[in-house]
């Protein structure tokens, strides 16, 4: 059977990139790379990143693909219609980095309750601010309510990490017993944490009229997905107390001055996911996804989307 890496995440040294292959090689498997934009008439399985697009002209190019596998949590890359019109299944890759996002999460939403942000720019500036410190409302975690959105791999263990904190969790997720409306989770948590996926129903979810119900001085953290966020009505919410910032609409994102001059917000470069150990996980995230496949049994963390009948 044959498999091909197609393109290469650029954060991964020539090493690194070898990994995945090694993976698969170990499986039996006859593993190479190609080309983002490239295909292969031989090829049963193909492996993706976030950069690479699969949708119909994707799948035209690989007439004998079985299965499709994103190196990535988020699968909004990947037209799962397309996919299913071809019986390609579909699987991703959450684990790798899922502690990584959560971690860096926490990270955003604790700097910017404890003012750590607010402080350490004063800081930077040569100025001891202790004197202003009961100027701001600094919170805790411990019986804060703090909103969710989408709990799947990701957001259950956001959830468990706050709630080990001592904060009240609200979710937002449909698929969760106890969700709660978007808008009322809003409206009554003192942080609200992004972990859902970008569909055509999550796309800037987080618009003017999500924002207005937040209270005075609460916290937005987004480190899934730019596009779930209308950053236009998010400049305008002058009375958020703190705005962190994994990911933007487009990528590199050209407006990162502006909003830095901004205070209490935190922008990262796309980086939430990054940890010394994430090329390694991925290719075993990989190889366990082959290694199921291959066998026959059910591929963990599969987005395929249901075939229309008579496809």
């Amino acid at each position: 059977m044959h498999i091909k890496f197609v393109g290469q995440a650029d954060y991964f040294s020539a090493d690194e990139r070898r990994l995945p292959l090694a993976a698969a090689t170990a499986l039996g498997l006859e593993a190479s790379e190609v080309e983002a934009g490239a295909g292969d008439p031989r090829a049963e399985v193909a492996v993706i990143h976030s950069r690479v697009t699969a949708n119909a002209a994707f799948f035209e190019r690989w007439p004998r693909l079985e299965l499709l596998i994103t190196t990535t949590s988020g699968w909004d890359h990947v037209d799962l219609s397309a996919a299913a019109e071809r019986r390609v299944r579909v699987a991703r890759c959450p684990m790798a980095r899922r502690d990584a996002v959560v971690e860096t999460s926490l990270a955003l939403g604790l700097s910017l309750l404890r003012g750590v942000e607010w402080l350490s720019r004063r800081s930077r500036r040569g100025r001891w601010a202790r004197a202003e410190i009961s100027q701001r409302a600094l919170g805790l975690a411990r019986g804060t309510p703090i909103g969710v959105v989408g709990c799947g791999v990701i957001g259950r263990r956001a959830r468990e990490c706050w709630q080990a904190l001592g904060a009240e969790v609200l979710v937002c997720d449909p698929a969760w017993p106890d969700s709660r409306p978007l808008e009322e989770v809003a409206a009554s948590c003192r942080l609200l944490t992004l972990h859902c996926s970008l569909t055509p129903t999550s796309r800037r979810m987080i618009d003017q009229r999500v924002l207005e119900v937040m209270a005075p001085g609460s916290v937005l953290i987004n480190t899934a997905r730019g596009a779930l966020v209308d950053l236009e009505a998010l400049e305008r919410a002058r009375h958020l107390g703190g705005i962190g910032l994994d990911v933007f609409p487009s990528e590199p994102y050209d407006e990162l001055g502006r909003w830095a001059r901004r205070e209490n917000v935190i922008l990262l470069p796309h980086a939430a996911g990054c940890w010394q150990g994430l090329a390694r996980a991925v290719a075993e995230e990989v190889g366990t996804t082959l290694a199921s496949w291959i066998e026959g049994r059910e591929l963990p963390h599969e987005v395929t989307a249901p075939r229309t009948p008579g496809t």
